[in-house]
């Protein structure tokens, strides 16, 4: 047992989240085990933002991290933004910089072309002009993280998640786990190997259906989740074997055991219509629970320091795409 609990701390410091009050894991003998609580320790960080020319578009993006290079076990997030936001709307919302004010990830925030992504068929200028967002992201890694020394996610919402999928279709490889938070793939894109992909939803949502038979935005049909979940658990090579895990109003089945070593999650929410979930309408955060699936450990709260939760900077924003 002393051994298991062991595990779990050093799982929970790669993330720099250690000391999180109320971190929960399952022993040999299938008991919970809380790990030790202990303060976390907030880093200086510093905010950049950098600038490339990538197929003859002048593009940018902005990184929040430790001040002091972190180690190799600390994950590269690049998260996509939905359409009609800002770097500053999308960090106003996520609830990421919390982990990278306690040194448990480095963020990079890509800037959207005219706040949109070109997901191919979705979505604003950035579709209507053919931007080559491919190349973008492919520059964009291999800038953040030249010789792929550590590992790389991508968070995508709405219109951002289509964008995902975009690159989970045509590049797989390109990140090393993939979030998608409402939005689905755009017609043509089929996963041609499996990845490690967590898709969140909500029942409620009005832009992207749940289930066959709920609506959706007209404008911008998309397949329902759960259709889109069983086509990703085909094409991922997963077993029929999962885990269920209910925390708050959501509840996470996960796949461990796919193909080529990757794994399948879909969580769902009761409610949040198509906003990112946050509490206090959404419980546990989206940040909490794609944190915990890249890193292979239990839901954990957002890091603490003594004077409550780390605050992000910026508004929360839920708009549509």
């Amino acid at each position: 047992m002393k051994k298991v609990v062991g595990v779990v701390v050093a799982i929970a410091a790669v993330l720099g989240i250690a000391g999180f009050a109320g971190w929960h894991a399952v022993g040999a003998s299938g008991q919970p085990i809380v790990a030790k609580t202990l303060r976390p320790v907030k880093v200086p960080t510093s905010t950049k933002t950098y600038s490339m020319t990538v197929a003859g578009l002048k593009r940018s993006y902005e990184v929040i991290a430790p001040v002091k290079a972190p180690p190799k076990s600390v994950p590269v997030i690049v998260v996509l933004s939905g359409i009609g936001s800002t770097v500053h709307d999308e960090i106003g919302r996520d609830d990421l910089v919390p982990y990278a004010t306690f040194g448990g990830a480095e963020l990079v925030y890509p800037v959207a072309f005219d706040e949109s992504w070109n997901a191919i068929g979705c979505c604003g200028q950035a579709a209507a002009k053919n931007v080559n967002d491919l190349a973008f992201l492919k520059a964009l890694v291999a800038k953040v993280d030249p010789g792929r020394a550590r590992k790389v996610y991508v968070v995508g919402y709405s219109n951002g998640a289509r964008m995902a999928y975009r690159v989970a279709c045509d590049d797989p490889a390109l990140f090393d786990g993939y979030a998608m938070v409402k939005g689905g793939p755009t017609a043509g894109c089929a996963i041609r190997r499996p990845v490690t992909l967590v898709q969140l939803a909500s029942m409620n949502d009005p832009e992207v259906p749940y289930k066959p038979g709920d609506k959706g935005n007209k404008k911008m049909p998309e397949l329902p989740m759960t259709t889109v979940v069983s086509k990703l658990h085909a094409a991922e090579k997963c077993p029929a074997t999962r885990t269920v895990t209910k925390s708050g109003t959501m509840t996470l089945t996960t796949w461990p055991t796919c193909g080529d070593g990757t794994r399948l999650g879909f969580a769902v929410w009761k409610g949040g219509v198509h906003s990112f979930p946050r509490p206090p309408a959404s419980v546990p955060a989206a940040s909490q629970v794609i944190m915990a699936f890249f890193a292979k450990a239990a839901i954990a709260p957002l890091p603490l320091s003594r004077d409550g939760p780390a605050a992000s900077s910026g508004r929360a924003l839920n708009r549509k795409g």
